[in-house]
This record gives structure tokens, C-alpha cells and sequence, in this order.
């Protein structure tokens, strides 16, 4: 018959107690990091869409004021080509007139030159807020998958604490925090 050993029987108990406790730590505090991921993947992509939103609505004014102002040097345009149709018609026999008329179209025409470049300048400025808007909007894509993938790995850490499941489950929610914090960074980049 085997002898009974008090303190290699205590002994053992405190390994196989000192063993678990780890491992129950582990899950918990995992849990807490993963969460701590997850908040801010969703603050950031709260940050980023409103950003984002925020560059699409000033690229949109600002592309309307490019439309008016090309609007404007339209008219300009005309008016300069109304008066110098005038000139070549021969409707006005007045020299003075005449003159005077020249210096209109060549007004209409040095005015009408600077409201075409404030155009061309708002349309750019246009198109860099869309393109500020459009890498907002990236990032607010990748901060939600980040987001997701952090807790779906929350639900499988859960499960794991609650299981005692730990190879699995623990394996998938590892690799899930790890997609998770290769999307945020990707989100961070853009």
C-alpha cells in the first residue's frame, strides 16, 4: 500500500491551484487588453467618420462656389463678346463710344481672366477635400473591422474563462486580436 505524504500531497495541490490561477489571470486581464482595443478602435472610428463626413460637406460647398464662380466668368465672357460683336457690326459710329466700348471689353476680359483662376483654384481645393474625405472614410472602415475583431475575441475570451476551454477558443480569439490590431493600425496609417 502507498504511503500517504501529507506535504507532497500539499504540495501538488498548491501546483495544481498555482497552475489554474494562472491561467483563470490570464483570460481576464486578456479580456481587459482586448477591451481597451476595442474602445478605441471605436473612438477613433467615430473620430474618423466625422472627419470624413466633415471633408464631404466642405468639398461639396466649396465645389459649388467653383460652379458659381465659373457661372460668373461665363457672364463676364459674354458681355465681353456681346459688346465686341457690337464693334465688328458697326453699330456704333460715335469715336468716343467706340473707345469706350474697347475699354469695356478689355475690362470684361482682364476680369473675367481672374474669376476663371479663383475657379480653377476652388475646383482644387475641391477635389484635395475629397480626397481628404475619401482617406477619413478609409479609416473609418479599417477602425470598424478593428473594432469587431476585437470583440468577437472578447465573446471567445469569454467563453474560454467560462469553458475552461482554453487551447481552442483562446487560439481563434488570438488570431481575432491580431487581425483586429493589423486593421488598426492600418486605420491609423491612413
Amino acid at each position: 500500500m502507498a504511503e500517504f505524504n501529507a506535504s507532497r500531497e500539499l504540495r501538488e495541490a498548491q501546483e495544481r491551484t498555482a497552475q489554474v490561477t494562472q491561467g483563470e489571470r490570464f483570460i481576464p486581464v486578456s479580456t481587459a487588453i482586448v477591451a481597451v482595443l476595442a474602445a478605441l478602435a471605436t473612438l477613433f472610428s467615430n473620430h474618423s467618420s466625422v472627419t470624413g463626413l466633415q471633408a464631404r460637406t466642405q468639398a461639396g460647398i466649396t465645389q459649388t462656389k467653383a460652379s458659381d464662380q465659373y457661372n460668373y466668368y461665363e457672364s463676364k465672357r459674354i458681355k465681353a463678346e456681346v459688346s465686341q460683336a457690337l464693334l465688328e457690326a458697326g453699330l456704333i459710329n460715335n469715336s468716343s463710344a467706340r473707345a469706350g466700348l474697347r475699354a469695356r471689353i478689355a475690362k470684361q476680359s482682364s476680369d473675367a481672366a481672374k474669376v476663371l483662376q479663383t475657379a480653377q483654384a476652388e475646383e482644387a481645393q475641391s477635389e484635395q477635400e475629397l480626397d481628404a474625405a475619401e482617406r477619413a472614410m478609409g479609416s473609418y472602415e479599417a477602425h470598424e473591422i478593428a473594432a469587431t475583431m476585437f470583440e468577437v475575441s472578447i465573446v471567445l475570451l469569454s467563453i474560454t474563462a467560462l469553458t475552461h476551454k482554453f487551447k481552442g477558443l483562446l487560439a481563434i480569439a488570438g488570431i481575432g486580436t491580431a487581425t483586429g490590431l493589423a486593421f488598426f493600425v492600418a486605420g491609423l496609417v491612413r
